[in-house]
C-alpha cells in the first residue's frame, strides 16, 4: 500500500510524468485559440504544421496542454499535417466542465472542426499517453468522421489483464481513492513549479527513462517548454488535472472490444516506465485490425520525437 506521505510526495512529481515537451522553429501558422461552445465553455486550442493539411487532432497527455505538440510541429509541417492540439477542460485555455466523462469530447472536437472549417470533412487523431482514451472516444462516437487513430506511448484502462503497471499507476489509483489528498498534493506541486521550476523539472526527471532523460535535459528549448506545457495545465489550478488523472484511472464508458474497426496505430517504447511495452500489446489484442510498432530503444517521450513523421504519415 501507498502511504499517505509517500503519495503527497509524489504527486508533487506526477503534473510531468505523463506528457512530453520539445521545442520548433517559430513559424507563423503556429497559434492559440478559443471557441465558445454551446453549453457557454470556452475551448482552447493550438494549431501547428501545415494550414493546409489533412487535419489531425491532437490529445495531449495527462497531465499536459495543447503546448505539448509541439514537439513535433515540424514534422507536421514536413509531412502536409495540420496539426490541432486541444486544451482538455479545466487546463490551459479550456474552461472547467463540473462531471465530465470521456465520451463528452468527441462533441466538443466536433464543434472544434467545424470551426475550423471541417464541418463535414473527416479528420485524424492522435492520443498521447492519457489522452488515448479520448483520441478512442472519437472512434466510438464518431467513427465516420475519422481517418485514423494514433496512440503513442498510450495508456491502457487501468489493471487491464497481462498488462504491467506504469510507474504512476499505484498513484493514479490513489488520487481516484482519495481525492481531497490528491488535491493538496496536486495544489503543492503547483506551488513549487511556479517557485523554483528548474528544481521541479529535476525532481521530474527522476521518473522517466534515460533516454527521455537524454532528450530534454541537455536542450534548454524543450526544458523551457516543459515548464510551459505544465504551467499551462496548471494555470487554472488544479481541478482539471484532478478530474482528467480521476478519468484516466476510472471507466472510460466504452470497451475496447466493443470499438468498430479502423484504421489505427500504435506506437510503444520499449524502455517506457509510464506506459510500458505490455500496454501497446494489449491495445493491440483488442484492437481490431490494428498495427503495432515497437522501439526497444524508445521511451515514454522519445517515441513521439523520434518517429513523429512515421506517424503523420499515416494521416497523409
Amino acid at each position: 500500500m501507498i502511504s499517505r506521505r509517500s503519495a503527497l510526495r509524489a504527486i508533487a512529481r506526477l503534473p510531468v510524468t505523463l506528457s512530453l515537451w520539445g521545442t520548433a522553429r517559430a513559424n507563423p501558422n503556429n497559434f492559440n485559440g478559443r471557441i465558445r461552445l454551446p453549453d457557454g465553455r470556452q475551448l482552447g486550442y493550438a494549431e501547428f504544421g501545415d494550414p493546409a493539411g489533412r487535419l489531425v487532432i491532437y490529445f495531449h497527455g495527462t497531465p499536459g496542454s495543447r503546448v505539448e505538440a509541439r514537439l513535433i510541429s515540424e514534422e507536421a509541417e514536413a509531412t502536409g499535417v495540420r496539426l490541432v492540439a486541444m486544451d482538455r477542460p479545466g487546463m490551459g485555455l479550456s474552461d472547467y466542465q463540473a462531471g465530465r466523462r470521456v465520451l463528452d469530447c468527441p462533441a466538443d472536437v466536433e464543434r472544434l472542426v467545424a470551426t475550423l472549417g471541417y464541418e463535414s470533412t473527416s479528420f485524424g487523431v492522435v492520443g498521447m499517453s492519457g489522452g488515448a482514451p479520448y483520441a478512442l472516444a472519437c472512434l466510438k462516437c464518431i467513427p465516420h468522421r475519422i481517418t485514423h487513430v494514433a496512440l503513442v506511448s498510450g495508456h491502457t484502462p487501468m489493471n487491464a489483464p497481462g498488462v504491467e503497471p506504469g510507474n504512476q499507476d499505484q498513484l493514479i489509483a490513489f488520487i481516484r481513492r482519495r481525492p481531497r489528498l490528491g488535491e493538496i498534493g496536486l495544489n503543492a506541486a503547483v506551488r513549487i513549479l511556479r517557485r523554483n521550476p528548474n528544481r521541479f523539472l529535476q525532481r521530474a526527471s527522476r521518473e522517466w527513462s534515460e533516454a527521455d532523460r537524454g532528450l530534454i535535459m541537455p536542450n534548454p528549448g524543450y526544458r523551457a517548454l516543459f515548464i510551459q506545457t505544465v504551467s499551462e495545465a496548471t494555470r487554472c489550478g488544479s481541478a482539471g488535472v484532478l478530474r482528467a488523472i480521476q478519468l484516466l484511472g476510472g471507466d472510460w464508458g466504452f470497451r475496447l472490444c466493443d470499438l468498430p474497426p479502423a484504421s489505427v496505430s500504435i506506437w510503444q517504447g520499449g524502455d517506457d516506465p509510464i506506459t510500458p511495452p505490455s500496454m501497446g500489446r494489449y491495445f493491440h489484442r483488442k484492437l481490431a485490425g490494428s498495427e503495432l510498432f515497437l522501439d526497444p530503444c524508445a521511451g515514454h517521450l522519445t517515441m513521439p520525437k523520434w518517429h513523429a513523421a512515421e506517424i503523420l504519415s499515416r494521416f497523409t
